[in-house]
């Protein structure tokens, strides 16, 4: 079970796995961008997700609309 966070406000998602987590967020955000070094495929604690990849670059997460987690 995974959870999606969204930093605009809405109601948080829960999902079965990750792939429905992207179908969700790609709904809000069609040209969605996420992973980075330490995401949940890496072993890390969470994945944060992107408005898109431009926005991604560089971005320690502060641009970050959404982050997937276990839970």
């Amino acid at each position: 079970m995974l959870k999606i966070t969204w930093t605009a406000g809405y109601a948080n998602d829960v999902c079965d796995n990750y792939e429905d987590c992207l179908v969700e967020i790609e709904k809000v955000y069609p040209d969605y961008w996420a992973g980075h070094d330490g995401d949940l495929s890496d072993g890390g604690d969470r994945t944060l997700v992107w408005a898109s990849e431009a926005d991604s670059v560089d971005d320690d997460g502060q641009l970050a609309v959404a982050s997937i987690r276990r839970g």
